[in-house]
């Protein structure tokens, strides 16, 4: 997802940890060996199964992994080994067979198990526990849309042995979005180490503080709150050690990450959403000489969603007057500097389910005027637009959003908070107006966001309509259908707007020059999971 979050006073030479190189030595030398990432705000806990937005998981994926690694190449989903080295489905696409490496462990030397996949299936399942990955389970036979169990049904997974399971599905699913969902976006927890917490003290463990039991190729070593995560390598990884042998994830606000690029203390931003060079930066990036800048048609969104549980946001008609008067052409033109497209919909361009025929609410402040009097809009109310720092560009956007509202009779006061204490508003339903963004599978089911109880459905709308097409599309094996559908579900979106979708940002990152094999995977993120960089001296 997904604008995620005091800031460092001065600049840590992280690289002093693994180098002994003496503190503040900014500039020194850095070794081949030790990699340095930027991202905006710092994690909530570094739990596999509910870690609170993508700065958590950049850090989860160094550590847990799923059954395989999935990448949008052309179009095409690939896939590629993590703690499995075999997959397949059935002819009738409703049973999935997988085979754990024979040398993966976990990180204190026990070996991962197919129980160890049961137990992280059986934990998400389970109603008692808190997670965000219901959703990416929920298509398991005996479990509900939001990947609960269901009471007197059999679950649909079964150990064939130490290293192999399978899992079987309500109705037969499009292989590609299984092996996406469940495959590449379930992440393993050690049974050995959590299996006797009862599921609803889960959340509150100490193990999502200090997950010192992984199963991916780093180690977890320390996280300075609001500092630094840091990272050693993982020499026993049955995919082979990675190359860099330790990694630091700073906590960089993007106003000193040029600095910082500048002085050579930071090797990588990580990526799309949570760690990107402000827009005026990136001409002076472009110029420096140790540096590869890199812009991608980003697979996610920045927008704006309603509070359903205020009655004066219920009405659809208050909802276009707002879109209608969001100025997203002066958004996209001058804030983004044209790096970006005025979005439609939660389903990208970059995705290949996206409709080209659903087309974004005009700018049209006399349209937005009238639709405020036919709602019966009480121009006297005061609205709460909720605003997530750590983002600059979202910032900046909801100063502009105000003033749009302001220009139409609408009054709005912004409140800013850190990321984890937006959420918590949002989830709570303590706000009216809040701008939050995504970044999400290439699978266009979008059911976790927009289904009635869905896990982010910040909203907190039910839509009847809606919830029939997104249980569809999920029923459905076919792809050819499947994009009818969800076809069908983006023109709904148009219609309801349960979110104004603001826009559709172009990502942009560097890595240093001194590196190689490193890429973006589906997420817009970089791709550490090929983990053979390469870094020399420079």
């Amino acid at each position: 997802m997904k604008g995620m979050r005091v800031w460092l006073a001065a600049i840590i030479t992280l690289v002093v940890a693994a180098l002994m190189i003496p503190a503040g030595a900014v500039g020194a030398p850095k070794s081949s060996l030790v990699v340095v990432s930027g991202m905006w705000s710092p994690p909530n806990n570094f739990s596999p199964i509910n870690t609170d937005s993508s700065y958590g998981y950049y850090v989860v994926r160094f550590i847990f992994q799923g059954m395989m690694e999935a990448r949008l190449e052309n179009n095409q989903m690939r896939f590629s080994p993590a703690l499995a080295t075999r997959w397949e489905a059935s002819a009738d696409r409703q049973t999935f067979r997988f085979t754990i490496h024979p040398r993966a462990t976990w990180h204190d030397g026990r070996p991962v198990t197919a129980e160890d996949v049961e137990f992280t299936v059986m934990t998400i399942s389970d109603p008692k526990t808190e997670t965000n990955r219901g959703a990416e389970i929920a298509t398991i036979a005996g479990l509900t849309a939001g990947g609960k169990r269901v009471a007197d049904q059999q679950l649909g997974f079964r150990i064939l042995g130490p290293k192999s399971f399978e899992v079987r599905t309500k109705v037969p699913v499009d292989p590609q979005m299984f092996f996406e969902r469940f495959g590449g976006n379930v992440y393993i927890l050690p049974k050995h180490v959590l299996g006797s917490v009862p599921p609803d003290q889960l959340a509150r463990h100490p193990f999502f503080q200090n997950p010192t039991v992984g199963n991916g190729p780093f180690k977890f070593v320390q996280y300075k709150t609001d500092q630094f995560v840091e990272l050693v390598v993982n020499e026993n990884y049955h995919n082979g050690a990675p190359k860099v042998r330790r990694v630091f994830v700073r906590i960089i606000p993007p106003t000193t990450m040029l600095a910082q690029l500048e002085r050579q203390d930071l090797d990588l931003s990580a990526g799309f959403g949570i760690g990107e060079i402000l827009i005026e930066d990136w001409d002076r990036v472009k110029e420096m000489p140790h540096v590869r800048p890199v812009t991608i048609r980003a697979p996610g969104y920045q927008f704006m969603v309603f509070n359903f549980s205020r009655p004066y946001l219920e009405d659809k008609r208050v909802r276009r007057a707002m879109a209608h008067a969001i100025n997203r052409p002066l958004i996209v033109n001058q804030l983004l500097k044209g790096a970006g497209e005025i979005a439609e919909g939660p389903i990208p361009p970059a995705n290949p389910y996206f409709n080209a025929a659903v087309k974004p609410w005009a700018y049209d402040t006399a349209r937005a005027r009238a639709l405020l009097q036919e709602a019966g809009w009480d121009f006297n109310r005061t609205i709460i637009l909720r605003v997530p720092t750590g983002n600059i560009l979202r910032e900046r956007t909801g100063d502009i959003i105000r003033e749009n509202l302001v220009a139409v009779g609408i009054k709005v006061e912004i409140q800013k908070s850190d990321f984890p204490t937006h959420l918590a508003a949002l989830t709570g339903k303590n706000y009216d107006i809040g701008l939050i963004g995504w970044a999400g599978p290439t699978d266009p089911d979008v059911s976790s966001q927009f289904r009635t109880g869905g896990q982010y459905n910040f909203g907190h709308h039910s839509i009847a309509r809606m919830d029939q097409l997104l249980d569809e599309g999920v029923r459905l094996s076919d792809p050819a259908r499947r994009k009818t559908i969800y076809n069908q579900f983006q023109e709904l979106f148009a219609d309801e707007l349960p979110y104004v979708v603001l826009y559709y940002p172009n990502g942009r990152t560097v890595i240093a020059k001194r590196m190689s094999g490193v890429n973006y995977d589906i997420f817009g993120l970089f791709d550490y999971l090929t983990y053979n960089w390469v870094a020399g001296p420079q």
